[in-house]
């Protein structure tokens, strides 16, 4: 029966609107700004490094990964991976206002030695990265609560929703409100995010700021930032929008 329940109809619709604009935001956002020089000549991964070195961050490492925008700081293994996206993300003739001396040759992706323009959308990416570094460095609180919250919202979103309908099914009402309580922990995971990422998108800005990235480029760097913190807003938006509606099937059975 819970398959043609109208309100499962309403609350999937909804998720899948929310969740396909925040995608489709961020996709367009980057693809804009990406064409935009940012004025610093030096490739992705250049640019990672010297930005952590000058954040005092010599220990973590630079990576590449595959995959659309898949960037990320890994803390447990002090890593920050950058995505063959933001990697490409160079744009040829980008001239450098303010540009400092370590951020001026190429390194990957290119001629020993030639000059690369970052984009605006790469550079913005990669410096939300080094803040999350500089967060895991500095012992940021929210970093950690999320970090505690990891486990069990893994087990609560793969688990719960099994429980939960095993429990109605069955008529075991204590087993379904125990998949309620594992998936309230990755909702609850899903919140801890927020101030996490909005913490990390800040300190990008003042980054790009302090290497010259002003007027039209730090407008771009910021929209960047804004499109995909909208996208963990979907998923905590998505994530508490299924939990009502497991709260709702669990209430009727009672």
């Amino acid at each position: 029966m819970f398959y043609f329940d109208p309100l499962y109809l309403l609350i999937f619709v909804v998720t899948i609107a929310i969740t396909g604009w925040a995608a489709w935001n961020v996709r367009s956002t980057f693809a804009k700004w990406d064409r935009v020089p940012s004025g610093i000549p030096a490739d992705a991964f250049g640019f990672a490094r010297a930005l952590l070195d000058t954040q005092g961050l010599q220990h973590v490492r630079v990576e590449p990964t595959e995959g659309h925008l898949t960037d990320h700081y890994d803390p447990r293994g002090r890593v920050l991976r950058v995505s063959s996206t933001v990697a490409g993300g160079a744009v040829a003739g980008g001239g450098a206002r303010r540009a400092r001396p370590e951020f001026g040759v190429a390194s990957v992706g290119g001629r020993p030695g030639a000059a690369v323009g970052l984009s605006v959308a790469s550079a913005a990416v990669i410096a939300h990265e080094v803040g999350h570094a500089l967060q895991h460095q500095e012992g940021s609180v929210a970093m950690k609560i999320r970090q505690a919250i990891v486990p069990l919202a893994q087990l609560g979103s793969g688990l719960g929703p099994f429980l939960i309908l095993f429990g109605l099914i069955f008529q075991l009402t204590g087993l379904a409100v125990l998949g309620l309580v594992f998936f309230a922990a990755a909702v609850a995971f899903t919140f801890a995010t927020l101030p996490v990422e909005i913490g990390a998108s800040n300190r990008a800005l003042r980054f790009v700021d302090g290497l010259g990235m002003s007027g039209e480029r730090l407008t771009g760097a910021r929209a960047v930032l804004r499109a995909a913190a909208w996208t963990y807003v979907a998923s905590a938006l998505t994530a508490l929008l299924n939990f009502l509606y497991y709260l709702t099937l669990v209430s009727r059975s009672r």
